[in-house]
């Protein structure tokens, strides 16, 4: 006996029937042409249709709808609206003995501004609200950073350097908060304005100026506008006998000059300074 030999299983088993010489025929040559015919059946030729239409509806689905819920003339909504109609009907008639189901007795009592009284109408109704069957959305879900939640919260990962998450205690914003900043201008207001002076920790010392700017001499009585600007009481009401704006920027100061007490402050500590360095 000879040994049977196993089958690949990588070819299919029935190309080998199909190859064997008379099979389904009496001699050799009608088994070649018999194999011939087959060989030409199982080829598979796809024609194009020759339109530039795409497969599928013309509106691309967008009128397509949902079928998954219950009927609309069948759920919950629809047999109450039935039985509210035939309620109509026989209002004020006599019983005619006829069952028409367990959902449409009469009703002698109407439960006006409930749930129940509204059910045909609006969205208070009876039972489940209807879904939409015809909205066609597109989600984005942006809530998996990808970020060691422990270790941003804690600074320790039980993991340790297993852990697939990244380990970074630095704060990220999200791709909807970005998207957010991007066309109302914040992230670039804030930002983007190329102005580093913003970034600078000024002291008083160096706001306050040091000479009077109408009379180029040091300050005497100073006193300070609304647009903070500095000025020699004297040289102030002069200036303003002339225009009642400001010297230096232009600005409408009606009139207003109130004591510089900062700057009076640091021109006394100057004058000791002084003092005690003569001394």
């Amino acid at each position: 006996n000879e040994k049977r030999q196993k089958a690949n299983p990588n070819i299919q088993s029935t190309s080998t029937l199909r190859r064997k010489p008379g099979l389904g025929a009496a001699d050799g040559e009608g088994s070649d042409s018999s194999a011939d015919e087959d060989e030409k059946s199982i080829v598979v030729s796809y024609k194009s249709k020759r339109t530039a239409q795409s497969e599928g509806p013309r509106d691309q689905g967008a009128t397509a709808e949902l079928e998954i819920e219950t009927e609309t003339d069948r759920d919950a909504q629809a047999i109450y609206q039935k039985s509210i109609n035939i309620n109509k009907e026989l209002e004020g008639k006599a019983d005619d003995k006829l069952y028409r189901g367990r959902n449409n007795y009469t009703q002698f009592y109407k439960k006006k501004d409930s749930a129940q009284g509204n059910a045909a109408s609006g969205l208070v109704r009876k039972g489940p609200i209807r879904a939409p069957t015809n909205i066609r959305s597109t989600v984005r879900w942006d809530y998996q950073p990808d970020i060691c939640k422990d270790y941003k919260e804690t600074g320790y990962c039980g993991f340790g350097d297993s852990c697939k998450f990244l380990h970074d205690r630095s704060d990220y914003k999200h791709g909807w908060q970005m998207e957010q900043e991007g066309p109302s201008g914040t992230h670039a207001a804030d930002d983007s304005d190329g102005d580093d002076t913003k970034y600078e920790i000024h002291s008083d010392d160096e706001e306050l100026p040091f000479k009077c700017f109408i009379c180029r001499e040091s300050f005497v009585d100073p006193v300070v506008t609304k647009c903070k600007h500095y000025f020699c009481e004297r040289c102030a009401l002069a200036q303003f006998k002339k225009s009642s704006r400001c010297a230096i920027c232009g600005v409408q100061t009606n009139g207003m000059f109130n004591p510089a007490k900062e700057l009076a402050a640091r021109l006394k500590s100057k004058e000791l300074e002084q003092d005690s360095d003569s001394d």
